[in-house]
């Protein structure tokens, strides 16, 4: 089974019901309910997810989102290992950095995002949840 993270591009685009990519992404999400994928967030992406959604929908709201969210998938550490790896990265945006070392550190397989550029130089590959889904139908 493939082991993915979700960037939190792709859990937003879900969770606060963006219109331009919610299908998609929900479609990719989703195949973690149907057992096709064991997926992943890091640890940082939690927090910055509950800090945007909780502007848009409250704290309560925003923590059963995450609670339900957490149900079907596990996070990964964000260690010491990881900032100084992350540190040292070639990728530019910090944050990015961060999340491709978080899976890295797990071997995880795959990263999904809308943004995969910011990804060009993790050894984790990314792709956009279309792209994903289509490796899955192979």
């Amino acid at each position: 089974m493939k082991r993915v993270l979700f960037d939190s591009d792709v859990l937003l685009d879900v969770l606060a019901q963006r219109q331009l990519f919610v299908v998609a992404s929900a479609q990719a999400l989703n195949t973690v309910t149907q057992g096709r994928v064991q997926g992943y967030i890091s640890g940082h992406a939690v927090t910055n997810i509950f800090y945007i959604l909780r502007r848009q929908i409250g704290n309560e709201a925003t923590k059963e989102l995450l609670s339900r969210l957490l149900q079907r998938i596990q996070v990964v550490s964000v260690t010491d290992e990881v900032i100084r790896a992350a540190l040292q990265s070639p990728i530019t945006d910090f944050e990015d950095a961060v999340t491709s070392e978080a899976a890295k550190a797990i071997g995880l397989e795959v990263i999904v995002t809308r943004n995969i550029s910011d990804f060009l130089a993790s050894s984790v590959p990314a792709m956009r949840p279309e792209e994903f889904l289509a490796t899955l139908s192979e």
